[in-house]
């Protein structure tokens, strides 16, 4: 059994629970997510034409892209999909012609506009009795005229009643500023959703659904307490991918001591050693687990054998001392706890 497996089977879990891929399988669906998914289903069976999802870095944009084409896959019959993973910003126009009918699998008698213009349109005329859906991600990469132009263009043909060709993008924030200098190709997007980060009790039920998607149950699986998912909804600012990266390496951490439970200062002790430094971050992290007065870290006072500091000279301590002070104190709980574990390899994870 390798590490991997043998860190999975401590916490009964079959596998990966936090994976780095956008798998549909394990997409919890906050009520933002749920009215996002529920206006791109609209825009696209009406065939309304160009909808656009904008969000900053890890606020689940591809798994919500994996999740409409698990659906148009679930029902081939009725949607004909074309995918761009990823536009390359130096592409011209042209170039973005040929991505389009490349991914619709055509093959234009001549490698000319004119003539790729013309497959796709006859392509979806011929299909006009099905919804095609042109999906791309990271629609940032677009960020010249003639490309949007072109997205415009391919996008023109219609019956009365609806657009041949529907267009959904997913693009991060940046793009706002993109669309605002392009207005012919902004006003006749049908639809714009902006996702926003997790909500704290949704950064638990995220947590909690993603371990029972991978198979814990209570009392084999990891069990995060209120004080610990705090923290974790603190540092990563309700990012969901960082959520999943920091739970990846928390329970790597939990298995290497042999612990179950969860609290904060495992929590701290994955940041500390897994992260890139953030004092910020960090001491918000902190901030959220002692509010709840759950975490006992005392913040150094007095030495032994030394007086006691005047309220009049603890004011005047600095705040940036008292939170590194209060991140070190957190970070050695950790190791406190290892190493009254009777039996336990006590070196440091």
């Amino acid at each position: 059994m390798n590490e991997t497996q043998s860190h999975l089977s401590f916490f009964g879990l079959r596998e990966q629970p936090f994976a780095p891929t956008a798998d549909p399988v394990y997409f919890y669906a906050t009520r933002g997510h749920k009215e996002c998914l529920f206006r791109l289903w609209s825009s696209i069976d009406g065939r309304h034409g160009i909808a656009v999802v904008l969000g900053n870095y890890g606020t689940g944009k591809t798994t919500l892209l994996r999740k409409l084409m698990t659906g148009m896959a679930a029902d081939p019959d009725r949607y004909n999909t074309a995918v761009i993973g990823s536009p390359i910003p130096s592409w011209t126009s042209f170039a973005l012609l040929e991505s389009i009918v490349a991914q619709f699998s055509l093959q234009p008698p001549q490698q000319s506009f004119v003539a790729y213009m013309e497959a796709l349109n006859q392509y979806l005329l011929s299909y006009r009795d099905r919804v095609c859906t042109l999906i791309i991600d990271d629609a940032q990469n677009l960020n010249k005229r003639g490309q949007l132009e072109l997205l415009r263009l391919v996008q023109n043909l219609e019956t009365h009643q609806h657009k041949l060709l529907n267009l959904v993008m997913f693009s991060q924030l940046e793009w706002i500023q993109v669309l605002r200098a392009a207005p012919n190709f902004e006003q006749r997007i049908n639809t714009t959703y902006t996702l926003a980060p997790l909500q704290f009790e949704e950064t638990r039920h995220f947590v909690e659904f993603r371990l029972r998607q991978a198979g814990a149950t209570p009392g084999t699986g990891p069990e995060f307490d209120e004080a610990a998912l705090r923290a974790v909804h603190a540092y990563t600012d309700g990012n969901p991918r960082i959520i999943v990266t920091l739970c990846r390496n928390v329970l790597l951490v939990a298995s290497q001591i042999k612990t179950r439970q969860i609290g904060p200062e495992i929590i701290f002790h994955t940041i500390e050693k897994t992260t890139v430094p953030d004092r910020e971050r960090r001491a918000r992290a902190l901030a959220a687990a002692m509010d709840l007065s759950r975490l006992k870290v005392p913040l150094p006072t007095t030495q032994p054998g030394t007086a006691s500091t005047a309220p009049q000279e603890a004011s005047k301590s600095s705040p940036v001392h008292i939170e590194d002070e209060r991140e070190r104190r957190a970070s050695q709980l950790l190791l406190k706890a290892a190493k009254g574990r009777p039996g336990q390899n006590h070196a440091t994870p």
